[in-house]
């Protein structure tokens, strides 16, 4: 019965070190190619070795071990066919204390074992069974290595669109689909009020192929992603410079809870969080570059600007009622809408529920309601509408604008756009290029 050794897996760190192999039969060629993939250099010690170590780039003394064969090195190998000589080794080895592995039946007595192992482009992969079974951890690596190298490396996929978008089935219901595309690694879904995207981790060819896109049927105006580009955008999303109020922070929200029911879905297990956490590190530092450059101006100015004769505010809250004070220090008339108590002074109030007759006449409606669902719908209403309720207080989108629009508009205005944009992007580039 083979021993039974508990051990502890490294890296060792041997570029332009000295490796000692004694034997040249099969195992110590084995031994020496990996010991030069490692960027070892190898001194081989036998009187006879196969015939492919002359091909090899190593020192080969053509003798019998001696004890000065093991001066300056950092390791030693014994793979002789002789097991009292690698037990010499090994104790020749330990008297200089330089780690010494057996190949053979000595193993449990060496410093180290050497696992069976092989190497990609991307990772050196190592399956060890603690000396029990040499077999198995053979044939565990071989079904390791076919799938890795059967199986591309992913990239990160954005493709989405600056709206609301239906999406073809549930999320539920499509991700079953897609668990079944071969190169489709992680995704998840992000819905807002003015964005729907779909985010994946897939391999290049699953991503040139078009399915992911077609899957979606995104109309001509939606935007695809990919690698490097897709991670900028992402991070730029989350720094709010993506928002149509550029700096906005639901949007953080908003992804955080996307990426956390793919977790809770199974959709997403290592890359995509990591991509995540990547992302959302980077763009706090955008944010701060961007803060200083941000619009200082208040809320109830930005709604207000423009308007003229009587205006219809619904809401007399604290955001209601500094909006209607702005709207009469401008000399605009104001009717107020409330919904539990009338604002205090000589104003014009009137119930929630008066907004049709309130309306008549008004130029404008501004709605500053605490609400958990829309309370005003905008095919009902002809006349500019402002909603500044977050959540939003009118359903539909047209002849409204939110509060994102309107600090977007002002930004185009005094050309701080394109100012902020370049701030970020020398930013995100300076962080990336220190990464």
């Amino acid at each position: 019965m083979r021993p039974n050794r508990k051990t502890f897996p490294v890296n060792l760190l041997l570029e332009g070190q000295t490796v000692l192999v004694v034997g040249g039969g099969r195992v110590g060629l084995r031994k020496t190619r990996s010991l030069l993939e490692s960027g070892a250099c190898v001194r081989l010690v036998c009187p006879i070795a196969l015939k492919e170590f002359e091909t090899l780039p190593i020192t080969w003394l053509e003798k019998s071990f001696s004890e000065e064969d093991l001066e300056g090195c950092a390791l030693a190998i014994a793979c002789t066919d002789d097991k009292f000589v690698n037990r010499q080794i090994l104790a020749v080895a330990r008297e200089k204390q330089i780690p010494c592995c057996c190949a053979d039946g000595n193993w449990a007595e060496g410093d180290f074992i050497v696992p069976a192992m092989f190497r990609t482009e991307e990772a050196v992969v190592s399956v060890s069974t603690n000396g029990r079974s040499c077999r198995s951890a053979k044939e565990t690596k071989e079904i390791l290595f076919r799938f890795m190298t059967q199986t591309s490396p992913g990239v990160l996929f954005v493709h989405g669109i600056n709206a609301a978008q239906s999406m073809p089935f549930t999320p539920e219901a499509l991700s079953h689909r897609l668990a079944f595309l071969n190169g489709l690694y992680e995704w998840t879904f992000l819905t807002t009020c003015h964005r729907t995207a779909f985010i994946a981790w897939a391999t290049p060819a699953l991503i040139e192929s078009g399915l992911l896109t077609h899957i979606f049927h995104f109309p001509r105006t939606a935007y695809t992603y990919t690698d490097q580009a897709a991670m900028r955008h992402l991070t730029f999303l989350l720094a709010g410079i993506e928002s149509r109020m550029i700096g906005e922070f639901h949007i953080v929200g908003q992804v955080r809870d996307a990426f956390d029911l793919a977790r809770a879905n199974g959709w997403a297990r290592t890359a995509l969080p990591n991509v995540y956490a990547e992302a959302l590190r980077c763009s706090q530092h955008l944010r701060e570059v961007i803060e200083p450059h941000l619009p200082k101006i208040e809320v109830e100015a930005l709604a207000l600007e423009g308007l003229s004769g009587r205006v219809v505010i619904a809401g007399t809250g604290r955001l209601g009622a500094a909006t209607a004070r702005q709207a009469r220090a401008m000399g605009l008339e104001v009717t107020l809408l409330y919904h539990a108590h009338p604002l205090e002074g000589d104003w014009d109030c009137r119930p929630l529920t008066e907004w049709r007759a309130a309306l008549s006449g008004a130029s404008a409606l501004i709605s500053a309601l605490t609400v958990e669902t829309p309370y005003f719908n905008a095919n009902e209403i002809a006349i500019p509408m402002i909603d500044l309720g977050a959540p939003r207080n009118i359903a539909g989108e047209t002849n409204v604008r939110d509060l994102d629009v309107l600090r977007g508009e002002y930004l185009e205005r005094t050309g701080s756009v394109q100012q902020i944009r370049e701030l970020a992007r020398i930013a995100y580039d300076a962080e990336v290029k220190h990464d």
